[in-house]
C-alpha cells in the first residue's frame, strides 16, 4: 500500500479485475486495500433471515425478500432479465472503499461497512439487468429508514459509483431537492469523501470545480459530472439524468422535482432514480403516494 496515497493506487490487482466489466471505459485499476467480501452472500443470508424471522421486518420488506428470492428462481432461465453478480457485487465493493465523513466513525477514519439491509438493497438495485439492452431492470428505488442508519452516507457513496464507475460516458448525477440546501448534503458529504481519500479521487480521476453558481464534482476523461439541483434554484429543467439522488422525499411539498426527474431519465437504459427518506406524516403528498404504490 501506498501511504502517500491513502493506500491506493492506479496499479492493477486480480480482485478488482474480476469486478470490472470487459471493455470499460471507467478506469478499474483501483487498488482494494482489504479482502473484498461475497456481498450476494450476505445479501441471500438476509433474506434468509427475514423470511424465517430470524430479523424484525415489516410486511414492505419481507415482500421485497420474498420477490428477490422468487425471482431468482424464475428468471433464471429463458426471460427477459438476468441477475448479474459481477454488477451487484461491484458497486457494494466500491462503496465499501469509501469513508464515513460524519460521527465517531469518520474521526476514526473508518471506510463505510455495509450492513447486511444495504447489502440486499445495493445487489437487488444494481444485480438485475435486462438482457435486450443491459440495462436496469429496477430504475427507481424507494427506501424508508429511521433515522440514524446513515442514508445519506449511502446515498452519496452511490452517487459517486453513479457518476465516476458505473461504466456509463457522460453520467449527469444529482443529488436533487426542493431547496438548495437540502439538495447540498448528499453532494457536500459525496465532495468530503473525495478529499478525504485523495488516493482514490486520483484513481477515478476526479476533480472539484467551483463556480459562482456553486461546485461540481467531475470527471473530466468520461465527461461526467455529479452536482447539487434543486428546485429553489430553478435549474431542473434540460437534464439528461442517469442517476438522481432524492433524500427525503417526505419533506417535499409538491411532486415538482420528482416528475422532472423522471422526465430527464427517461432517455438512458440504466437511468436510476434513488429515493431514500425517513417516515413522514402527511398522507396526502408525494412521498405517501409513492410508499403506497412501492405496497
Amino acid at each position: 500500500l501506498d501511504p502517500q496515497t491513502d493506500g491506493y493506487s492506479t496499479q492493477t490487482i486480480a480482485q478488482l479485475r474480476d469486478v470490472a466489466p470487459p471493455q470499460s471505459h471507467v478506469n478499474a485499476q483501483v487498488i482494494q486495500p482489504r479482502a473484498m467480501r461475497d456481498y450476494c452472500a450476505v445479501a441471500h443470508e438476509y433474506i434468509d433471515d427475514v423470511l424465517t424471522g430470524r430479523v424484525p421486518a415489516c410486511l414492505y420488506v419481507r415482500n421485497a425478500c420474498q420477490r428477490q428470492r422468487d425471482d431468482l428462481e424464475r428468471f433464471a432461465e429463458h426471460s427477459l432479465y438476468h441477475f448479474d453478480e459481477t454488477a451487484a457485487t461491484r458497486v457494494c465493493a466500491f462503496i465499501e472503499r469509501i469513508p464515513h465523513v460524519k460521527g465517531p466513525k469518520a474521526s476514526a477514519d473508518q471506510d463505510i461497512h455495509l450492513e447486511p439491509w444495504q447489502c440486499f438493497i445495493l445487489t437487488t438495485v444494481f444485480g438485475w439487468k435486462r438482457k435486450d439492452t443491459g440495462g436496469r431492470r429496477f430504475r427507481r428505488s424507494y427506501i424508508e429508514v429511521p433515522r440514524g442508519n446513515g442514508k445519506s452516507a449511502l446515498s452519496s457513496a452511490v452517487g459517486l459509483y453513479c457518476m465516476a464507475y458505473d461504466n456509463e460516458f457522460g453520467a449527469e448525477v444529482y443529488s436533487a431537492a426542493t431547496t438548495r440546501d437540502q439538495a447540498k448534503i448528499v453532494f457536500g458529504d459525496a465532495q468530503t469523501m473525495m478529499r478525504k481519500r485523495g488516493g482514490l479521487r486520483d484513481a477515478l480521476s476526479l476533480v472539484v470545480s467551483t463556480s459562482p453558481h456553486g461546485s461540481l464534482l467531475l470527471q473530466p476523461r468520461t465527461n461526467s459530472k455529479f452536482e447539487p439541483l434543486s428546485r429553489e434554484a430553478g435549474t431542473m429543467d434540460g437534464k439528461n439524468v442517469h442517476c438522481a439522488i432524492i433524500d427525503e422525499l417526505h419533506a417535499h411539498k409538491t411532486r415538482d422535482v420528482l416528475d422532472v426527474i423522471e422526465t430527464a431519465s427517461s432517455k438512458r437504459f440504466s437511468s436510476l432514480i434513488w429515493i431514500i427518506t425517513t417516515a413522514g406524516s402527511d398522507t396526502s403528498g408525494i412521498c405517501y403516494e409513492t410508499r403506497s404504490y412501492v405496497g
